[in-house]
């Protein structure tokens, strides 16, 4: 009979609150790594496929990599899954209870086996993203218990600072390679340094149709005529005048977050196409794809307004002038708020300056240091799951029990609430349906318990 010890432990068996569809322990393993591995399947799959599209990768890629690229990230996620429900068990026969802390601990080696099996470069990647889910998390987490106060457009901040902070080293250049190219796109390169290497806009004779007929026509010609011929500073570095330049470089950004987002949004809704025909339309003009695209084109208006107007004021050109660019430039977050975003680019940035830091000797190199933050990150968002699922990303929270088959929300978070008194908020009414040959466990003894 499952018994409650001490107030912050329970001796509650893993069949008991975790792998409650059933009591066999091994089994419960096998059964999550075949699920998960399936899920992976599906994921790995359908993400190499379309990035070695989009990357336009050579036929020889197909042949001979993306299957080992797969079948390395599935058997990292599998992994991953797998160690850590029997790591659960494993605590529990070692030890005879659960307490607050036994799911992190035993998330730790769990996360630390797994993403060493996943390929290295991709590591750093999985790092960030995870430290980015932990840190929105442990916000959540504080703000459900009223330790602090939310901050008003606090995501926003934090963009517009790092934004800042980024624009500053992309005007003098001093950016890795990957993440310049990324800036060089949605701000242009004509911002970069004079000692940088720009190469001329060249017209493209060849292209999209509708661009085509949309260029040949009379009344754009003449406007764009007229924006190419307002007055442009001379140490501006762009072909036209400084208007064409900015609203050129907001119509191509508003153009291409628009069709992002309604590609994104218009893949979710085919699945209801049949029954729902007007679901097509609806994600075509959604207000999303208005709002990215507002986002990333004042971005970029934004920020090339600001370097154009104080090279006009100044009469001189500063890399200073991506600090209050990029800072004003953030702001157009508004359109389209994302903490997400903001702490992905807060946490690259961290990862650029701690480099930089490494480089100059100011800090030391740390051998493993993505093992590692992706482990502690990732163990404290399982922690979480555990506990407190109420209190994780929506979007995240799915994907677990996605690529779980739902097996994250049997766990029996009643049995949870010693350790946690809001354990089992995200599904109150929510009771295992046990075997009673294995527990003689009732919802009853429960409630009287507690």
């Amino acid at each position: 009979m499952a018994v409650f010890g001490k107030p912050k432990s329970v001796t509650c068996t893993c069949y008991e609150i975790g792998h409650t569809w059933t009591p066999s322990c091994l089994y419960a393993s096998v059964d999550v790594a075949f699920v998960v591995f399936k899920q992976a399947l599906k994921v790995y799959g359908t993400l190499y496929t379309v990035a070695g599209i989009l990357k336009k990768r050579d036929l020889k890629y197909f042949k001979e990599k993306i299957l080992k690229e797969i079948a390395q990230s599935v058997l990292f996620l599998t992994t991953n899954g797998t160690l850590f429900i029997s790591f659960f068990c494993i605590w529990r026969q070692l030890t005879g209870y659960y307490s607050s802390y036994c799911t992190f601990l035993c998330g730790i080696p769990a996360c630390a086996l797994s993403v060493s099996v996943e390929r290295a470069d991709r590591r750093g990647l999985l790092a960030i993203y995870m430290a980015n889910v932990a840190t929105e998390t442990a916000y959540r987490m504080v703000l459900s218990r009223g330790w602090i106060k939310p901050v008003k457009h606090g995501e926003v901040l934090l963009f517009s600072v790092a934004s800042a902070i980024y624009l500053y080293f992309f005007r003098k250049g001093r950016l890795p390679d990957q993440t310049k190219s990324a800036l060089s796109f949605l701000v242009g390169k004509e911002e970069l340094p004079i000692t940088e290497k720009r190469e001329e806009p060249t017209p493209r004779r060849h292209g999209n149709r509708l661009l085509n007929q949309l260029t040949q026509n009379e009344t754009f010609q003449r406007i764009n005529t007229s924006l190419q011929s307002t007055p442009k500073h001379w140490l501006c570095q762009h072909s036209y005048g400084c208007v064409h330049y900015v609203v050129k470089s907001f119509v191509k950004m508003f153009g291409l977050g628009f069709l992002v987002q309604g590609g994104v949004k218009l893949l979710g809704a085919l699945p209801r196409m049949h029954k729902n025909p007007k679901a097509i339309l609806h994600a075509l003009i959604h207000q999303d794809n208005f709002r990215l695209g507002a986002f990333l084109g004042c971005f970029s208006a934004i920020f090339k307004t600001v370097n154009c107007l104080l090279r006009w004021l100044r009469n001189k050109d500063s890399e200073t002038y991506g600090l209050l660019g990029g800072f004003l430039a953030g702001w157009s977050m508004l359109w389209y708020k994302s903490s997400t975003i903001a702490l992905y680019t807060a946490y690259k940035l961290a990862e650029v300056l701690y480099f930089k830091g490494i480089t100059r000797g100011f800090l030391p190199y740390i051998r493993c240091a993505d093992i590692i933050i992706y482990s502690l990150s990732t163990a404290f968002v399982f922690h979480v799951a555990v506990l407190e699922p109420h209190n994780l990303r929506p979007a995240y929270w799915s994907f677990l029990l996605k690529v779980t088959g739902n097996r994250f929300s049997m766990m029996n978070r009643k049995l949870l609430e010693p350790l946690y008194k809001d354990a089992a908020k995200i599904a109150p009414d929510y009771w295992p349906d046990y075997d009673m040959r294995y527990t003689s466990l009732t919802r009853d003894t429960v409630l009287h318990k507690s």
